[in-house]
């Protein structure tokens, strides 16, 4: 029984030692938890990443060489609003509300820059600094409101000039370089691609023909240069998409290069814009359908001033603009551009359709005499289809004439009531308006309207006198009624 004893106890020793023996780390073994482990040896890159990395490379290249070529071409301009008082103390958010922050670019040695009309506007002094440190006072030589776009002079020798290319060549997919100062941070690149092309109807300026990007733009950035690949210019950063302007969603919006290099043009050589003498509207699914389109495109000519050049050119209200300058026409945006380039005094052929025929006239655009001003507005239906037409009318006189407003030579049929659950109302309709035409028929009583709305086709299209003198057109389906 005691060597029994013994032999158990001799065999838990044995046990215990080894156990304190096992736990010592080796030399050559693994740490253990609680000690950094060794990194197994790298697994060598698959066919595809060895085929890939050159690429990734070049491409890496090629944002850094462009990053190089064009930052020297990008200034920051500081927009002083208000002149601070002497003496006066203001707090940091003070300052700031009198001054703006944003970005612009050398296109001419001679020191002319792009940038954009909202951070120059109402500014008393400008003050530009270049990417290599030099600074001075700049001086707006013209601004246009509509497109956002302004051409700025600063006094300096030596300057570099950055190559503007043709953003009309531009593809949704194409990567670009956005390159600017946010928040007052010089010289900042962030890449993208263009996310779509014509971006309009953003109520962002009054004509819009973006170019969509997903490069970050922020506060600050606005004026900065929009770069393609090949390290041209091919837009200038205007906006960024927000909800409630409290976040940058990574959509931004860029002002095309070639409106601006074509104002820039004008307006170095003292001259201004060019004008036709027209207003338009938006093409919507019943229009085409009224003019047999495919889909939606062109611009309705909705007013032409009169001895202006479109009237001089034969155009009339009503006709639907498709080609402007062997160009097709996207939409009014599109071709409140397209005339916008065009130099004043070269004629051009606009084509339209006309009642249902295609005619092709000669007009020779104007300049305009002042600051760039618009047609004059009128303002668009709002689309929409429905359900009925949803209007009361009663026959125009003279008492009632007066009384909403319109001229008294007008005649017609007025407007008295209009279903808020009709297509009338979500066209814009409203009561007060006055009928003055159904399609090419003039309309001066009920008996009128109701024989020219018989013989109509599956789109009707209504010429109304709305707010007093503002004549517009309604396109309404003949199911909706």
């Amino acid at each position: 029984m005691l060597s029994f004893n013994k032999v158990v106890l001799l065999l838990s020793g044995l046990c215990f030692a080894a156990g304190i023996v096992l736990s010592i780390p080796l030399p050559f073994e693994p740490r253990r938890q609680g000690h950094a482990e060794a990194l197994p040896p790298p697994a060598p890159p698959t066919k595809a990443i060895e085929k890939a990395e050159p690429l990734a490379v070049q491409l890496e290249s090629l944002f850094s060489n462009i990053a190089k070529e064009v930052k020297p071409t990008v200034v920051a301009i500081v927009a002083r609003k208000a002149r601070e008082e002497a003496g006066e103390e203001l707090s940091t958010p003070e300052k700031a509300l009198r001054r703006s922050f944003g970005s612009g670019f050398l296109i001419d040695a001679r020191g002319f820059i792009l940038t954009n009309h909202h951070l120059v506007e109402g500014a008393g002094a400008l003050e530009v600094t270049l990417a290599d440190g030099r600074s001075g006072p700049g001086r707006t030589v013209r601004s246009d409101p509509t497109s956002d776009i302004a051409l700025v002079k600063i006094e300096l020798g030596n300057l570099p000039a950055a190559r503007l290319g043709d953003s009309d060549s531009l593809e949704a997919g194409q990567w670009i370089l956005a390159i600017g100062h946010p928040f007052g941070l010089m010289q900042t690149v962030s890449a993208g691609i263009v996310g779509a092309l014509g971006r309009s109807d953003l109520s962002l300026l009054r004509y819009e023909n973006f170019i969509q990007t997903d490069a970050t733009i922020s506060p600050g950035s606005s004026g900065g240069p929009l770069v393609n690949l090949r390290g041209e210019v091919v837009g200038i950063n205007t906006a960024i998409y927000s909800h409630m302007g409290k976040a940058n969603h990574g959509i931004s919006f860029a002002v095309p290069i070639n409106l601006a290099r074509a104002l820039a043009e004008r307006w170095i050589l003292g001259g201004n814009i060019s004008r036709m003498g027209i207003a338009t509207i938006q093409v919507d699914r019943d229009m085409a359908d009224y003019y047999s389109l495919a889909g939606p495109r062109g611009a309705f000519i909705s007013y032409v001033e009169k001895r202006s050049p479109a009237a001089v050119g034969g155009l009339l209200p009503m006709d639907l603009v498709v080609e402007f300058g062997g160009r097709k026409v996207r939409d009014r945006h599109d071709l409140r551009l397209m005339i916008a380039e065009q130099v004043p005094g070269e004629p051009v052929l606009v084509g339209v359709l006309r009642a249902g025929e295609r005619k092709t006239f000669e007009v020779i655009p104007a300049e305009s005499p002042a600051p760039i001003e618009a047609p004059p507005a009128l303002e668009d239906p709002e689309a929409g289809g429905s359900s009925a037409f949803g209007i009361t009318v009663t026959t125009l006189t003279r008492e009632l004439a007066s009384s909403i407003g319109v001229p008294p030579a007008k005649t017609g049929v007025a407007i008295i009531d209009v279903d808020p659950e009709s297509v009338a109302w979500r066209k814009g309709i409203r009561p007060g308006d006055v009928i003055l035409g159904v399609n090419t028929s003039k309309v001066e009583d009920i008996s009128q309207l109701d024989e020219a709305m018989s013989s109509a086709g599956d789109v009707t299209m209504l010429k109304i006198v709305s707010r007093g003198y503002d004549e517009r057109f309604f396109f309404i389906r003949r199911s909706d009624r």
